[in-house]
């Protein structure tokens, strides 16, 4: 995969791969409304996984490795689920004693 800022550098992209033989699409990530408009940032060209490690050198980028959450992003993430719970209590209690 690629991600490149815009719709024409995903479409560069996917013909450079396509005139080496690598069948490449752009997903243009649209979002969801009734003019279907592109997200900047969120183009993304596809290519099959069996042949992904030679269009990244085709292309001289480096594969994006998905990495587990720290501890720490974890225990951020549980402390602003309880903050929320909290408020939302706080919220109908207030409400309910008026």
């Amino acid at each position: 995969m690629a991600f490149p800022n815009d719709e024409p550098s995903g479409e560069v992209i996917a013909s450079r791969l396509r005139a080496d033989g690598i069948a490449a699409r752009v997903d243009r990530g649209l979002s969801a409304g009734i003019w279907q408009v592109s997200s900047r940032g969120q183009v993304t060209v596809l290519v099959d996984e069996a042949v992904a490690a030679r269009a990244h050198k085709l292309l001289g980028t480096t594969p994006v490795v998905a990495k587990a959450p720290s501890s720490f992003e974890r225990l951020a993430v549980w402390l602003l689920i309880i903050a929320v719970v909290i408020g939302i209590a706080a919220i109908v209690m207030l409400a309910v004693t008026r």
